[in-house]
């Protein structure tokens, strides 16, 4: 897929400002759900692989509504969770797309463990050791809190997806106080009325 095709031309701009501020790891969240953050995060990681020319790892994090995990068809495959519990090797959970240079992870069993720092800073550690660009999917900040933390801690970068015109600001605020102080998100401003059919097209593309 090249960069220039219409699925990934409208997720240019994100995939511009990780490539330029050399970003190799970020995240995408949300307020509550609905902001259309796989989206947003698969588009962007289909458009950062053409742009930089290189793997990008996508990564399912989102514990409480795993949806890349679920559209992929791989609800029983291992995945993060069995890394993170040890129950699998890098190698073991990594999926290869035939001609997007995308490698994605699944969500795994949700059941054998939860993200922490030392679990997640290893898997970090491991899938940046290639030389990939890691992208990550994560649940919505006020209703999955303890799953994105750590991951804020250890990213090069998180990204909040904001519905144009449809979150209230006292929302947006409360969500962006649980991130803390040491945490400087960047907004990304979704104006899209269709995410559904747009997750659609980019899954395809993905598998192309």
């Amino acid at each position: 897929m090249s960069g220039g095709e219409p699925l990934t031309c409208a997720f240019d701009g994100i995939a511009s400002r990780v490539d330029a501020s050399g970003f190799r790891s970020v995240g995408f969240t949300s307020a509550v759900l609905g902001e259309g953050v796989t989206t947003t995060t698969l588009g962007t990681a289909l458009s950062l692989a053409a742009l930089r020319a290189e793997s990008v790892l996508l990564v399912d994090a989102n514990w409480l509504q795993p949806s890349l995990t679920d559209d992929a068809a791989a609800g029983a495959a291992p995945g993060l969770a069995d890394y993170l519990a040890k129950k699998a090797d890098l190698a073991a959970i990594i999926r290869l797309a035939s001609r997007s240079r995308l490698a994605f992870v699944p969500v795994g069993d949700r059941t054998c463990a939860r993200p922490t720092l030392r679990t997640l800073s290893s898997f970090l550690a491991s899938a940046s050791a290639s030389g990939r660009t890691v992208v990550v999917d994560l649940p919505p900040l006020l209703s999955g809190d303890s799953f994105v933390l750590p991951w804020a801690a250890l990213l090069d970068q998180v990204f909040v997806v904001l519905r144009e015109a449809a979150t209230p600001l006292p929302v947006v605020q409360e969500a962006l106080a649980r991130l803390g102080p040491d945490t400087t998100p960047h907004i990304v401003l979704n104006r899209s009325a269709a995410p559904a059919a747009d997750m659609a097209a980019l899954l395809q593309a993905a598998r192309a």
